[in-house]
This record gives structure tokens, sequence and C-alpha cells, in this order.
């Protein structure tokens, strides 16, 4: 049986009132009457609900988070940014967690209003901008790696990330690079839109698979490749999950990453540098985005009337073996 306030108050003989303040040690209740109300209640196996608390009394700013997927690292990398950033203050955080595939991305956010979240910053949203600029007229939504037209975003340059990655492959000879894309989706085509520059400008026909954000359906897309007769000099992926499941596909083959077939990916978490893997990515450094979002998500609620913050960082390569050959592309 759940031991309530009521039932502290009921045995200690005094109001449910007397009860709350004596645990958020507000003014108004004597050393003694609050000594012995908080023995009752430890004697009883009370345990004090300090959230349910802070949302009634509105104390402190409440700051939702949404994260698709906890297996991300670079979902992690930003959480890590957002965090930091919020601890400086007296606001707290209510993190709402979804699923890849975005089937969780409604349900999480209306769970993140029903919280009385403040402000939201939502990191990997799925939905069309038009579901979301409606969720957005209940509570302010920051979004992380995607912009949405009238809301605040801070995200890296996708274009020139998508730019450089291929750039970087074709000075390293390679000719037939293939784009493992993400599913098509509003807010997710800059990476791709890129890589499509850059192989135009280069008189290369742009070349590319879907795959999801799963590792292992990047591994099994990869294997259909190959098994198509294709022969491509590098793989550029659009997030490093996905590089790593076509580096296990190329592994399986007997394929060499970074001889046989140049492999990069994208967002450089933490996965993409541990030395079984060094693969070359491409870095939309993470931590700062999500201080930078926590900044905003902070200055919306203390001029919520403000016009729409659009931050834009510069994406850096990270180049490690999986690009390693230079020269004329890849041995065959």
């Amino acid at each position: 049986m759940k031991i309530t306030m009521e039932d502290v108050a009921k045995e200690a003989g005094v109001s449910r009132a007397l009860v709350s303040l004596a645990y958020r040690n507000a003014p108004g209740v004597s050393t003694q009457t609050r000594q012995r109300i908080l023995s009752v209640g430890e004697k009883l196996g009370y345990v004090h609900n300090t959230i349910a608390a802070q949302l009634a009394t509105r104390t402190k700013r409440t700051v939702g988070v949404f994260i698709p997927d906890l297996h991300n690292d670079v979902f992690a990398d930003i959480h890590d940014g957002i965090h930091a950033r919020i601890q400086e203050g007296d606001s707290r955080l209510v993190l709402s967690v979804g699923k890849p595939d975005g089937s969780l991305d409604e349900k999480s956010l209306r769970s993140l209003q029903e919280t009385q979240s403040d402000v939201i910053i939502a990191l990997g949203l799925t939905l069309p901008d038009k579901i979301v600029t409606q969720y957005a007229r209940k509570c302010p939504i920051v979004i992380v790696e995607r912009q949405v037209a009238g809301l605040d975003a801070v995200t890296a340059n996708s274009r020139l990330g998508g730019r450089m990655a291929t750039e970087h492959l074709l000075s390293l000879g390679c000719k037939n690079i293939v784009f493992l894309m993400n599913p098509p989706l509003d807010g997710y085509y800059e990476r791709l839109d890129g890589y499509k520059e850059a192989m135009r400008e280069a008189a290369l026909d742009p070349v590319t698979v879907q795959s999801t954000y799963l590792r292992s359906d990047a591994r099994q897309v990869t294997h259909q490749l190959l098994d198509s007769g294709s022969k491509p000099d590098a793989i550029l992926s659009h997030n490093d999950r996905s590089a790593l499941g076509v580096l296990d596909a190329l592994i399986e083959r007997g394929l060499r990453p970074g001889v046989d077939i140049a492999v990069m990916g994208y967002d450089n978490t933490e996965a993409s540098a541990a030395p079984g893997t060094s693969l070359s990515t491409v870095d939309i450094r993470g931590f700062e985005l999500g201080r930078i979002a926590a900044g905003i998500a902070l200055e919306r609620i203390a001029r919520p009337i403000e016009k729409p913050q659009i931050r834009v960082l510069d994406p850096q390569l990270v180049l490690r073996q999986t690009t390693s050959f230079s020269g004329n592309g890849p041995e065959h």
C-alpha cells in the first residue's frame, strides 16, 4: 500500500498543507513541528515526490527533452550538452524516449506537455513540419539537427558536411561513391543534398541506396548492394550507426574498409573512434549543439515573444583508417 501525504498528516495530527510545507522546508513551520512530521513520515515509509511538488508550486522551470533512441551515441552526446547547461541554472530536465522508427514521437511530445514543460528540446523528430508546428503552438519547441519554419533551432550545417565528406572521398580518387541515405523525411535531406552537389560538380552521377537508422539494416542493405554487382569505391553513410553496419558487411565479405572500399560515417560518435573501428566521419559537435539548444530553451522561457533563434555550426571532418588510402582510389 502506498503511503500518501494524507496518511502522514493524519498520523501526525496536522493538516495536509502543513505536511507539504514541512517537506518543502517552506516558511511557516517551526523546527520542532517539521522534525516531528518528517519523523512520522519516515516511520510510515512515506516517499516525498519532489517532482510533483515542483510541478504544483512551479518553483522551478521545466525543460522537456525528447530523444528518439538511447542506443545512438549522438543523442547521448547532445543530451550531455543539454544537461551541462541546465545544471548551471535552477531549471530541471524531464526526459522522454521514443523509438528510432518515429512511432512514439507524438506520444512523447504529448507526455512532455502533460508534465507542464515550459519548453521542449527535440532531437531527431521524424514528424512532418506541419505536425511539429502544431505541437509547438501548445509548448515552445527547440529543434536540434533540423529546422522547422517559425521554430527555434540549432544544427550543424548538414549540406556543408555532406559536401565536405564527398569532396574528401573524391580527393582520394574515388568516383563511384554511394550515399547510404536515411528514410525520406521532412528536415533530413541536406546531407544528401551536399553529397549530390559535390558529385555533380565532379561530373559524376550520384548513387543513393535507402536504409534506416539501424546498424542491422545498413548491414543488410550493404550486402544487397554488393550482391547487385555494384562496385563502389566508397560508401558515405548518413550517420555513424549505419556506417558501422556497412563495416560489418564489408568485413563479413572479406573486404578491407579503407583499402578495398572507403567508408565514411556522419556524427563523430564515441563508437566511431574505437581502435577496432577507426571510422572516418563528420563531427557535428554534438555536445556543443546540446549546450546551445539548452541556452536557447532557457531564453525562450524568459522571453517567449522573441523571434525564433536559428544557430548553425560548421561541421568538421575527422579522418581515420576507413579512408586511409590515397592516390588513385581503393584497391580492387
